[in-house]
């Protein structure tokens, strides 16, 4: 039944969660250990509500890679943080992880408003959070990800990440087996630490990480790609943003073949255009600054009838 499109959308609401509890996040990794047809894992995002319900984009099936476009003040860094929850929801971490990359210098530096994509790392798929604002971590960060492109060349040959998992694919199971041991869904292999991060407990990570197949998904989320294309005079990570966006011209060409996706936010028209990350994603979202600007609060705007930014 299609319904008026609401003005704000809250993401669990969209992935039909009340809360993001361990129980709720393991029972959907096992159904998603049970769809033979996402071959070595998952990689569905949830962008927004739709007039027939969830709107999403699959990375595997209708990407490999997707492009957020919009000018500062759309909201491009929360639906990225949106993207990379959902993802996070719909695939356990041994079968997907994440890298996250914000392409400003000057984000993390303070808590809220500012700190683009650091307020993802508690998520236990996320691997790396680069800020480019440090040389020689950037440097290392790019040729890091480039080796990682050439185990997995090696490892799939001349086939591909789909049909290397053919031969390799395991049916484990991140949670005990239901109804074994007069266990619910959510006890035995998992503890929630204080900061929330979920984590396997010591036996049950060995025991998954023999049946876990050896080559995951990886998606490499990028915050402000403009950023890296045209470095601002005097920051600090200018002199090593060339090797960064080598790496990631690299994974936009080669990355459908070895399971590797890019997520990139950048702004509308301008150099970033032009790269190969952004000529080859095949999944676009353009997002509108609103008429009010940005010092516009949330509650004005939804007062006047205007989405909020995101």
């Amino acid at each position: 039944v299609a319904v008026p499109l609401p003005l704000s959308a809250r993401l669990l609401d969209e992935l039909g969660l009340a809360r993001a509890t361990p129980a709720s996040l393991m029972a959907r990794w096992a159904d998603a250990a049970d769809d033979t047809e996402s071959l070595g894992g998952r990689a569905r995002a949830v962008l927004g509500a739709g007039p027939r319900g969830p709107v999403t984009a699959d990375l595997v099936a209708d990407g490999p890679h997707l492009l957020v476009e919009g000018p500062p003040g759309s909201g491009r860094t929360e639906l990225l943080r949106a993207v990379v929850a959902s993802l996070a929801a719909a695939e356990r971490p041994d079968r997907l992880g994440m890298v996250l990359i914000d392409g400003r210098d000057g984000v993390g530096t303070a808590a809220g408003v500012g700190e683009g994509l650091r307020s993802c790392t508690d998520i236990p798929h996320v691997t790396t959070h680069l800020t480019a604002n440090d040389p020689v971590r950037m440097r290392e960060f790019a040729q890091s990800l480039s080796a990682e492109l050439k185990r997995r060349s090696e490892l799939v040959g001349l086939t591909d990440f789909a049909h290397w998992h053919t031969g390799h694919e395991v049916s484990g199971r991140m949670v005990a087996q239901r109804g074994s041991g007069g266990r619910g869904a959510g006890d035995g292999d998992l503890e929630a630490p204080p900061s929330s991060t979920l984590r396997l407990r010591p036996g049950a990570a060995r025991q998954h990480t023999e049946a876990a197949p050896p080559l995951p998904r990886l998606v490499v989320v990028v915050d402000d790609l403009d950023a890296l294309v045209s470095p601002a005079l005097g920051s600090p990570g200018r002199p090593a943003a060339g090797s960064v966006m080598r790496a990631l011209e690299a994974v936009a060409r080669e990355g459908e073949r070895l399971g590797v996706h890019l997520v990139v936010a950048s702004g509308t028209g301008g150099r970033a255009a032009e790269t190969e990350p952004a000529r080859r994603a095949t999944l676009r979202v353009t997002l509108e600054a609103p008429s009010g600007g940005r010092g516009t609060s949330a509650a004005e705007r939804g007062a006047e009838g205007e989405p909020a930014p995101g």
